[in-house]
């Protein structure tokens, strides 16, 4: 029988989400300069993922779920230092700017980035471990070298500059700013890049890259 009520909204039973919330920024960045400490402290093979956790303020279960093994932890240390110069990358592609000026911000920050205290040790660290974990070193090549090379090919390809092969182009750009300062790197402990150095050297790099690769005409006026 019509009691004359409106029925109220139909009852839905939400079952609670189980599983860890992601991580937030604080949180993993916690993490992963835990991490860092321990690798520049223990090395790869020495590093425990107990000592990881202990320092992070957080659980070995936890630790486990979001990076399932070791090898994991140490190219996320690695990839947070190449993310901060991939994540400029769409902002070349859209940028009105001359290539010149770009691909000079570019290389300034390449350059930073491995002329950094930090990256050059972490960087020893899986160089002495390429034999022993051939699989942490195939990661990260393709995390971080064979994804900085894509991003910058792509950029090369929208400014017709270097091409057809975009991607050779890439990484002509990337040894002619890097030059022999990697391997120096390595060996010599006490070698600094000062910032005059570092600016110089780009310079340089650019200018050689552009004058075997000089931009299109046809993109003239969009990268004025």
């Amino acid at each position: 029988m019509a009691t004359g009520k409106k029925p109220g909204p139909a009852r839905v039973n939400v079952r609670p989400v189980r599983g860890r919330p992601p991580l937030d920024e604080t949180e993993r960045r916690r993490i992963l300069d835990a991490t860092t400490a321990v690798f520049l402290e223990k090395g790869f093979e020495r590093a425990s993922t107990a000592e990881i956790a202990r320092r992070a303020h957080t659980s070995k279960q936890t630790l486990y779920s979001l990076f399932p093994a070791k090898a994991d932890l140490f190219v996320a240390v690695m990839s947070a230092h190449t993310e901060q110069l991939f994540s400029h990358h769409m902002v070349h592609i859209e940028s009105k700017r001359p290539p010149r000026r770009a691909l000079t911000e570019i290389g300034r920050m390449t350059l930073r980035m491995f002329s950094a205290p930090t990256f050059v040790a972490l960087y020893r660290i899986l160089v002495s471990n390429v034999e022993k974990f051939p699989d942490l070193a195939r990661q990260l090549w393709r995390v971080c070298q064979m994804r900085g090379n894509e991003l910058l090919a792509e950029y090369l390809e929208s400014r017709r500059i270097g091409g057809p092969a975009y991607r050779e182009s890439a990484a002509q750009f990337i040894s002619f700013v890097l030059g022999d300062y990697v391997i120096n790197a390595m060996l010599n402990p006490d070698l600094e890049m000062s910032e005059r150095m570092l600016r110089a050297r780009v310079r340089n790099a650019v200018n050689d890259f552009l004058r075997l690769h000089p931009a299109q005409l046809s993109r003239k006026k969009a990268c004025q």
